[in-house]
């Protein structure tokens, strides 16, 4: 399993001194995977972290790898995606393409996995997967229906253990899986409340009042940080959302948002040393039975 420095809309708007001395720090701690968005921040992320890898990408591009993910609603959006990534980063290729929340209608585009077989074909692509929240996508992904898919990235915590069978059956035929979402945008270990006050962050206070999707992990995080403030210690809590899915012997890689020297620390430290697996099993059992949230 392997680590990797996921940069959202809120690096985007980092000065550069600060996302060029974190994703440093990253690489020190010994991270090679960086994962990015073609829109990511307003379309600022993107370039963002190219400017801070560029000196390693001129150095050692096959030390690291580089993943982007492009919307898809046709073949001409994803060749001004590819190309454009191409160019910001400065390589000869992306290691990773993730077609970014498609719909099945989309995914039906024939032009579009023409265009990407081109891609992949000139060597521009090393992989093609699919980045989704839709758990009936993820279930028609995972029986192998698209030859040209060799993996997905989805979300995977504790409060989503329903995406297990979908995991299993990628597995079976072949795909690798890239789990992401694993803090709850933070809230399996604070209250959105200390999260606010301690990053002293709009964006937060924006997605908690206007994002549905982390509107729904609210009470179900508070349910289980309750259970585990009763039964665990501080040191444990902490560990426990990132344990429970490095113990996961299924999922091959972890995307996590890293936007403090701390917070790089903290991941890579449990990464290194997650809780044991019989802790992880009985909270996962907990919460599987207590407070799982449904796909919208």
């Amino acid at each position: 399993m392997k680590l990797e420095f996921g940069t959202g809309s809120r690096f985007g708007n980092f000065p550069l001194g600060k996302a060029q001395l974190l994703v440093n720090h990253a690489l020190s701690k010994g991270i090679r995977r960086f994962d990015t968005g073609f829109a990511y921040g307003n379309y600022k992320s993107q370039p963002l972290l190219a400017k801070c890898l560029e000196k390693k990408i001129i150095n050692s591009r096959e030390d690291i790898s580089i993943s982007t993910k492009t919307p898809c609603y046709s073949s001409e959006i994803v060749e001004t995606a590819v190309e454009k990534s191409l160019c910001t980063f400065k390589s000869n290729f992306i290691d990773t393409l993730y077609l970014w929340g498609p719909s099945e209608k989309e995914l039906e585009n024939k032009e579009i996995f023409k265009k990407l077989k081109s891609f992949k074909s000139a060597g521009k692509i090393k992989k093609i997967q699919i980045n989704t929240h839709s758990l009936n996508l993820m279930e028609k992904i995972s029986t192998g229906f698209y030859e040209e898919i060799s993996g997905i990235m989805l979300d995977f915590n504790l409060l989503q253990q329903d995406r297990y069978s979908a995991i299993k059956r990628a597995k079976n035929n072949g795909l690798s899986i890239v789990a992401g979402t694993i803090l709850c945008q933070g809230l399996l270990i604070d209250s959105s409340f200390k999260i606010i006050l301690r990053s002293l962050s709009p964006f937060y206070l924006g997605r908690m009042i206007l994002k549905k999707e982390t509107q729904r992990f609210l009470k179900p995080s508070k349910k289980l940080r309750t259970y585990c403030n009763s039964n665990y210690d501080k040191e444990s809590q902490k560990k426990m959302p990132l344990s429970f899915v490095i113990n996961e012997p299924l999922i091959d890689a972890i995307s996590i948002g890293m936007m403090s020297i701390s917070s790089i620390n903290h991941n890579v430290e449990v990464f290194k040393n997650p809780l044991d697996s019989s802790i992880t099993k009985k909270v996962g059992q907990w919460a599987l039975d207590n407070c799982q949230i449904k796909d919208l």
